[in-house]
């Protein structure tokens, strides 16, 4: 049996919490991967996702109309290429609200293509409330991500999971110094992971532990499928030996 094509949707209601950093994390990790990866940019202001990616990643104002139906109709155009779209703070409620009315996320798994909200949390009540939400209204996979360059703490209560085998996807704090490294125009995360002169760095440890992150992430909507198709119970969250 064929398994679906993912779309990752990275978003949160604030600026400036991570978001492009873990599309452009994504985006590696599946060219890394060797598999087709293709990415839609919605914020209009600062495209940078497409700005990394020029021949892969397509930048979509959907302020109107004819930007809503070209975006929404490449994310079901084929189920072959698995696709990232970096949703910015300020189309977040309009993206949110034209899918529900389209009845996107069903139509999407009918062609084989499951949707999942990479969701970047932090401690305000507008985030909170913009999570709840969501998780009320959207039928689709919605995954908390936990930041710590952004909120140290992550609340369960506050963000609940409503497919507990999914787990929450942590991005590890960033220190100034790899900060500095990966925000370089230029860079490019596999290509530093392919170059260890002196052995691994900081900088390869961190990217490391988030490809980690995916991979569990992966392996555990699969054992989860493979449990649905059996009618048994959804593995637990297992990440490297932790429970979430």
């Amino acid at each position: 049996m064929t398994q679906p094509a993912p779309l990752y949707i990275v978003t949160s209601p604030r600026p400036r919490m991570g978001k492009t950093l873990l599309a452009r994390l994504l985006m590696e990790f599946f060219r890394h991967s060797r598999r087709p990866v293709v990415g839609f940019d919605l914020n209009p202001r600062d495209p940078a996702l497409a700005g990394r990616f020029p021949k892969l990643v397509w930048p979509v104002d959907i302020t109107e109309t004819r930007g809503q139906m070209e975006l929404f109709d490449r994310l079901i155009a084929e189920a072959t290429s698995t696709k990232i779209v970096d949703l910015g703070y300020g189309p977040f409620e309009q993206f949110f609200a034209v899918m529900r009315e389209i009845g996107f996320v069903q139509e999407a798994r009918r062609r084989g293509i499951d949707p999942i909200v990479f969701f970047v949390t932090d401690q305000t009540m507008p985030t909170v409330r913009s999570f709840g939400e969501l998780q009320r209204r959207l039928t689709a996979t919605l995954v908390p991500v936990h930041n710590e360059s952004v909120s140290l703490l992550f609340s369960k209560e506050d963000f609940p999971l409503a497919r507990p085998e999914c787990g929450v996807i942590r991005i590890p704090r960033l220190s100034a110094i790899v900060r500095g490294v990966v925000d370089r125009p230029n860079f490019s995360f596999n290509a530093y992971m392919a170059k260890q002169p002196g052995g691994p760095t900081e900088v390869h440890k961190w990217i490391a532990e988030l490809y980690a992150e995916f991979r569990d992430f992966e392996l555990r909507l699969m054992m989860s499928r493979l449990s649905a198709s059996l009618g048994g119970t959804p593995a637990p969250a297992l990440t490297r030996g932790r429970v979430r």
